[in-house]
């Protein structure tokens, strides 16, 4: 069995409240709050700081292969995961592999790396799921667009938790998507929970067993607990949403992390990632109580609130 050897992860220290959003174009808007990277943050900064997290909390010094994951690398041709590797100190033989387009980047990725340690051809291989999203100004996903990353070290033998188990829910369904020259365009609120209660519920109906606690991140915070009462879940839900927003392949680890930050030794903790394709459910036994010396609470609780127009200054455009 694949096991997580150590986990990380890392938000950007400046915040902005979304009410502080809604005010600025007349408009009211319910709690919460949303990261807002720094002007010399990205993708990529924010996948090595997790990265560097997850391997410390391992203690692995390099890996033998990194797998990143993103939706909104700055680059159309560039990749995220050689630099990743290259900053982590991996030797130059690392085999290295992007996944993008979709959410669910981040659960591919973990599934690809899992085969790679089960066929033998790797001993460790790190996980990075990393996003920095953008929006117009004035739009409702102005509010929400978040960022943060998060990162798994998979390998064999002891670990701090074992991948038990995996489910796939493939689908023709697009919802979210972002053309390469704008926005993310969002259609039919409505329609696209639908859509992700479908893709959820057959991918997590796909595991056997109870789970302790769940982590469905989703672009909406109100989808999550939807899809727990569809699937009858007895089980905590850790989300990042509230706190971060919705941060794309990079919410998918982030949750994951918050839930085995919070897991005692014995539980099982369920992630969905979910987006345009379907979805994929991960059953994840914590064998150990340790967790990395900065947790997801950590990062989370460490922050410092910016004005609306430093917000647009970071996002690079003007207020």
């Amino acid at each position: 069995m694949v096991s997580i050897r150590g986990y990380g992860s890392y938000v950007p220290l400046y915040r902005i409240e979304r009410s502080t959003i809604a005010e600025q174009y007349g408009e009211r808007a319910g709690g919460g709050e949303t990261a807002v990277p720094a002007h010399d943050e990205n993708v990529t900064t924010l996948g090595v700081q997790a990265a560097k997290n997850a391997l410390s909390h391992a203690g692995v010094d390099a890996p033998d292969a990194v797998y990143a994951a993103t939706t909104s690398d700055d680059f159309d041709e560039r990749g995220v995961a050689a630099h990743v590797a290259y900053a982590v100190g991996a030797d130059g033989d690392a085999r290295v592999s992007d996944f993008q387009g979709s959410a669910r980047a981040a659960t591919n990725a973990v599934l690809a790396a899992r085969d790679t340690v089960e066929a033998g051809r790797a001993e460790t291989a790190l996980v990075v799921a990393s996003d920095v999203l953008t929006a117009d100004a004035g739009t409702r996903a102005e509010r929400t667009a978040g960022a943060g990353a998060g990162a798994l070290v998979l390998g064999t033998g002891d670990g701090v938790a074992d991948l038990r188990e995996t489910a796939v829910a493939t689908t023709g369904f697009v919802g979210r998507f972002a053309p390469s020259d704008g926005p993310p365009e969002t259609g039919d609120g409505r329609f696209n929970r639908e859509r992700y209660l479908d893709a959820v519920t057959t991918a997590v109906n796909g595991l056997d067993g109870s789970f302790d606690r769940a982590a469905l991140p989703a672009p909406d915070g109100r989808w999550a607990s939807k899809a727990a009462g569809a699937l009858d879940l007895d089980a905590d839900l850790d989300s990042t949403f509230d706190a971060v927003g919705f941060a794309g392949a990079g919410g998918v680890l982030l949750d994951l992390a918050t839930g085995l930050d919070a897991a005692d030794a014995g539980d099982t903790v369920l992630v969905a990632g979910y987006g345009p394709g379907g979805c994929d459910a991960l059953s994840i036994d914590r064998t150990t109580d340790g967790t990395p010396e900065m947790t997801t609470d950590d990062y989370i609780e460490s922050k410092e609130h910016v004005p609306y127009g430093k917000h647009r200054g970071f996002r690079g455009g003007a207020a």
